[in-house]
């Protein structure tokens, strides 16, 4: 049951009692009753009416009563000072606020809130649209310049020389050769290769035998083929590849000074500079940078799952573990925060006042009545509930004390 009706039901309840005592006949008891009865109709009543006065006309009684509407400036513009200056004051925000902890709220969210799996959604989110939403071709347009200028002014005809001259050095030129030897081993047993080499064999016998038929009777009683010849030096090579591989260049031998003396010229060489700086220019003027530029940001920087991305994921989850791990670290965001928002609140505190009488000026005269009668009414009804009681107890002590008073004095 409401407590409205809880009320209403007291209030009737005294109002029967009272003019069902009326047929008691007379005694102490029945007097104490009807008298209780009584008062406590009085109380509510009267409570009835006060209450009913904050909201309405009781009884279409318009003296002091529709308390409400009558002051609803002079009300509203007391609950705009009290909520802003009062309990939304600067000072009472800041007071809740400096009892939280805003660094380690944010690490249990990092740790089981799904907090750090939210910032690489946001950072993924926000990166990855940034990133796909650039121009390509304009980006490439302006990088292109700069780009073709840093290579056009890159020494490339100086370095190469610099390098050959430092392959001289005796470390070097074994590592060379060991590296040369391998791969030379690797090209000798290319199928194209031996075909190549078995068309030249070919050639050069059939330029020896043409003049004499005596040096082709001789190759074919030794069983001297093509192939074979082709078998022989190939097998004469990578023997010769396998004991350099094995025992290095000697210094001062024949392959080590031929190979230090070619390293070395070549370096000196000025027709390879202008060789190589000729073959940058051409290829400089020959390459479409700004397209290659563009296909390349196309390519890896742009799409869902770029190259960069875990190298900033990972980044992110290094500053996260940080932070959770650092009590300096949360001690100063902590602070931040704070400061943070105690400027924001002293600066803006003044948009309170507003915001609050903004919200109040919503409402009309009725629903401004229904809204607070809402908020207040069980309490309300509870005054005109104990209104009923007290008065209740009140009209019984006073029937006493004026009986035992008159029995007192013979009256």
């Amino acid at each position: 049951m409401q407590k409205k009706n809880k009320a209403n039901l007291a209030l009737g309840l005294s109002a029967a009692g009272f003019l069902g005592t009326f047929a008691l006949p007379e005694s102490f008891v029945a007097g104490m009753v009807h008298h209780g009865f009584l008062a406590a109709t009085i109380g509510g009543l009267a409570d009835w009416f006060a209450v009913t006065a904050i909201f309405r006309k009781p009884l279409g009684i318009a003296y002091r009563t529709d308390i409400l509407r009558r002051n609803r400036s002079r009300i509203m513009e007391a609950l705009v000072v009290y909520a802003s200056e009062d309990l939304l004051s600067t000072e009472n925000i800041m007071s809740v606020l400096e009892k939280q902890n805003t660094a380690q709220l944010l690490a249990e969210y990092f740790i089981h809130r799904g907090g750090r799996e939210r910032v690489h959604q946001v950072v993924r989110g926000v990166l990855l649209k940034a990133v796909n939403d650039l121009d390509s071709c304009r980006i490439a347009e302006e990088l292109a310049p700069a780009i073709h200028q840093g290579l056009s002014s890159f020494a490339f005809e100086d370095i190469l020389p610099e390098i050959l001259h430092l392959l001289t050095k005796k470390e070097h030129t074994e590592q060379l050769v060991n590296s040369l030897a391998t791969i030379s081993g690797q090209v000798i047993d290319s199928p194209a290769l031996r075909q190549a080499l078995l068309a030249h064999i070919r050639v050069l016998r059939e330029s020896y035998e043409k003049d004499s038929a005596g040096r082709a009777f001789v190759l074919a009683s030794m069983g001297l083929t093509d192939e074979k010849i082709l078998t022989m030096l190939v097998t004469r090579v990578k023997a010769r590849l396998a004991q350099l591989q094995q025992h290095g260049v000697t210094a001062g031998s024949d392959l080590h000074t031929g190979l230090v003396t070619m390293l070395y010229s070549l370096s000196q060489d000025e027709r390879l500079r202008d060789l190589l700086r000729d073959k940058k220019e051409k290829l400089l003027e020959q390459v479409d940078l700004t397209s290659m530029i563009a296909r390349w940001l196309e390519e890896n920087i742009k799409g869902e799952n770029p190259f960069w991305l875990p190298h900033v994921q990972a980044y992110v989850d290094g500053l996260i573990d940080k932070f959770i791990g650092s009590a300096e670290w949360q001690a100063k965001f902590d602070r931040s925060v704070k400061d943070f928002l105690r400027d924001e609140l002293t600066k803006h505190h003044g948009l309170i006042p507003g915001i609050i009488r903004e919200r109040l000026d919503e409402f009309s005269d009725d629903e401004l009545v229904t809204f607070v009668e809402d908020k207040v009414q069980d309490d309300l009804q509870m005054i005109r509930i104990n209104g009923s009681v007290v008065g209740a107890l009140v009209g019984m002590g006073l029937y006493v004390l004026i009986t035992l008073t008159e029995r007192m004095w013979g009256l």
